[in-house]
């Protein structure tokens, strides 16, 4: 009965998150955020089914293990092993074992949590986009946020949702960073239980961002730079504790990625071998595969378009001269830039199997969104003002 009254609660709940985030959006983004939690939704349910009836994987882990100890057990190996799969655990405890909820209304918890966080995505780009842009015929926003592996890897029960919803929600609350500390604690809280290297890229992204900005005065720059630089050296720390490499120099580096890469070059039709490949095509591997030439079945051939997509959006912005608007951008443009710029000269160094590259791009796919849209907006507005000033 409980789990009946979940799954209703989280459905009802969806068509309400609009109203937590910004009172003042428009009929017509209330609509569309509304076909995107029912789209969502629908990507939720399936994932439950792909992992209850399929090949299971790490969600069905998190839920029946996560049942299998108490809380105070969860925080003593919590203690032990540190953040990742037991600060999953811990996340999870609430809902699988104190609720003692079955795999449908955890899942669909999770589900809710992730189109947070593309409703904060969606947000932002309401709140910072001023000219919408197109690929033919096709307005890019909101089309963008219907492309089907961006619900997908954000809809289940794991990692990979806490983390989309804690960067939507981070990204979003630095529009106004003084006034959202709370939100951004709890952001950067959730990172750190589940992936604490994500959190330290957000805050290397942003304190750069910050230090850049030509419109911060020089002491709040100082003040920002001893605050970021205080959670760098914390979370770095953690980080290195974390994946287990003591230094970090090249040797290391090398040693530690061509180790993961191995790893998860796993024997399923989405292993690929990087280990010979070079630097920057391990980038572009991890960037725009899988492409047509790597389908093995229904989901790759939605993933190639949707990394065509990609493909296509990142010439028209590397034509449109990334290093001026790089310049010309807010922090926020400057923060995002630089999370998915980390992200990816990382991620690209070690993953080797195409499903998990999906999955872990995933993280960094709203990010690449919104500074794409900002400068395409951008440039929109500079050839406006140039058309008025030559009419005057």
């Amino acid at each position: 009965m409980l789990d009946v009254l979940v799954i209703l609660l989280v459905t009802v709940l969806g068509f309400t998150v609009k109203k937590w985030i910004n009172r003042d959006f428009s009929d017509y983004n209330a609509k569309i955020l509304n076909w995107l939690w029912a789209y969502h939704l629908l990507f939720g349910v399936f994932y439950y089914l792909y992992i209850a009836y399929g090949p299971g994987g790490d969600a069905l882990g998190y839920w029946r293990n996560a049942r299998s100890y108490s809380f105070v057990e969860l925080l003593a190996l919590f203690e032990l092993n540190g953040p990742g799969t037991y600060g999953m655990l811990l996340i999870n405890y609430f809902p699988s074992n104190a609720l003692g909820l079955g795999l449908l209304a955890s899942s669909l918890i999770y589900t809710l949590l992730g189109y947070v966080g593309i409703a904060f995505f969606y947000a932002l780009c309401v709140n910072n986009i001023k000219f919408n842009s197109k690929i033919g015929k096709y307005s890019l926003f909101p089309l963008l946020f219907f492309l089907p592996n961006f619900h997908f890897w954000s809809a289940g029960l794991g990692k990979d949702t806490i983390c989309f919803m804690s960067i939507g929600l981070f990204v979003y609350s630095m529009q106004q960073p003084s006034k959202n500390l709370i939100k951004i604690a709890i952001a950067m809280g959730l990172t750190y239980l589940v992936r604490p290297h994500i959190s330290l890229f957000l805050v290397a992204a942003f304190g750069i961002a910050f230090m850049l900005d030509g419109n911060l005065k020089v002491y709040q720059k100082a003040l920002l730079s001893v605050l970021f630089l205080g959670a760098f050296i914390v979370l770095f720390d953690v980080f290195t504790s974390f994946i287990e490499v003591e230094n970090l120099n090249a040797q290391t580096i090398s040693k530690y990625s061509d180790g993961k890469a191995a790893a998860l070059n796993v024997d399923s039709g989405s292993g690929v071998d990087i280990s010979s490949y070079p630097y920057p095509l391990k980038v572009l591997t991890y960037l725009y595969r899988p492409l047509f030439f790597d389908i093995n079945g229904i989901l790759a051939v939605v993933a190639s378009f949707e990394n065509l997509i990609l493909l296509l959006l990142s010439i028209k912005f590397i034509r449109l001269n990334p290093f001026k608007f790089f310049m010309k951008g807010s922090y926020l443009f400057k923060g995002c830039f630089i999370f998915f710029l980390i992200g990816t000269l990382t991620f690209s160094l070690i993953l080797g199997n195409l499903g998990i590259m999906l999955r872990e791009k995933n993280m960094f796919t709203p990010a690449f969104f919104f500074f794409c849209l900002w400068a395409y907006s951008y440039a929109t507005e500079q050839q406006r003002q140039t058309k008025a000033m030559e009419l005057a």
